[in-house]
């Protein structure tokens, strides 16, 4: 691992009435860094959203962040997410992200266990493909004369020997002896984080997403159903509100849709470029979601009948 790049992005969360460190967290942007909710969880119920934030290249300048979006992840909420924003621009430069897939390669992982005097860097190793039920990697400690991720790294960056961020740890556990984490992928980030959420780093990921399978295409009718109850969801309704539905979509799908004014017109053919997309649909619901609240009857009529089509899994509103 000689000869590696500084491990940018990285991110101290702090809290309760000491300021000390309680977390790692990952710089998205100039204001926004992922973590896990437990993380900022104490487990004691208290609605505590204020927190204070510092990079190490700047460790005297500490910024309030206060949380903006949580979600469970894995089949049975096994993980859970969180996004931070900050109430002013960190000093420092966000992670580079990269998704590398299921190679196997030594990583570098930064924690901050309880009662030790500094942070504790860990060598690891990803192993295995990605898990098909999480979406999960697991990662492995390269020595037994080493530290082992524990308690501590929940929401750290991955970080391969380019510098790049390829994951953040998410769960670990003993298995016998040892112990075993998991990170979840940076190539799993888009489907999870909310769009108006997702960095400008993330747009190299979102760009792989791959048409939609030719196999069951959609009759002309279930595209114009669709594209009829999109029109009764109150944001798309005026031309104001729907382009900036359109401009929190992924920009790969954002720059595809081309409206022509009049709202038949311009839902249907949301659909129609949605459709071309494995994560469009699902992209385009959360928008909405985010916008109208999952109150909302016409939202819920669309998510059913995309549902019952096979376009949601019914995971996609944080439930």
């Amino acid at each position: 691992m000689t000869g590696t790049r500084s491990l940018a992005g990285r991110v101290r969360i702090l809290g309760g009435h000491s300021s000390s460190v309680v977390g790692a967290g990952i710089q998205l942007t100039a204001d926004l860094v992922l973590t896990c909710w437990h993380v900022i969880d104490d487990g004691t119920g208290a609605d505590q959203r204020r927190w204070l934030v510092d990079t190490p290249s700047h460790p005297g300048t500490r910024v309030a962040a206060e949380v903006t979006w949580s979600r469970a992840v894995g089949p049975a909420g096994e993980g859970d997410l969180a996004v931070l924003r900050c109430a002013t621009p960190l000093p420092s430069a966000p992670a580079t992200l990269a998704d590398r897939g299921d190679d196997e390669f030594d990583v570098r992982i930064v924690g901050y266990p309880a009662n030790t005097p500094a942070s504790v860097l860990v060598l690891a190793r990803t192993v295995g493909p990605v898990d098909p039920s999480t979406g999960w990697r697991q990662l492995d400690r390269i020595s037994s004369a080493t530290a082992g991720i524990d308690r501590g790294f929940s929401g750290s960056g991955v970080y391969a020997s380019d510098g790049a961020v390829v994951g953040m740890v998410l769960a670990r556990t003993s298995v016998g002896q040892q112990l075993v984490a998991w990170m979840l992928p940076v190539g799993q980030w888009p489907a999870l984080l909310p769009p108006a959420l997702l960095p400008p780093t993330l747009s190299a990921v979102s760009a792989r997403a791959t048409p939609r399978p030719p196999t069951a295409p959609l009759s002309f009718a279930q595209k114009m159903a669709l594209a009829r109850l999109l029109e009764e969801i109150p944001v798309l309704r005026h031309p104001d509100s729907r382009q900036l539905v359109i401009q929190s979509l992924p920009p790969h799908i954002s720059r595809m849709v081309k409206p022509f004014g009049p709202l038949g017109l311009d839902m249907f053919g949301l659909i129609r470029t949605a459709l071309e997309y494995e994560d469009g649909i699902a992209a385009l619901y959360r928008v909405l979601l985010l916008t109208e609240g999952s109150a909302s009857t016409p939202l819920r009529a669309f998510r059913d009948l995309a549902e019952s089509l096979g376009l949601l899994t019914g995971t996609e509103d944080n439930r």
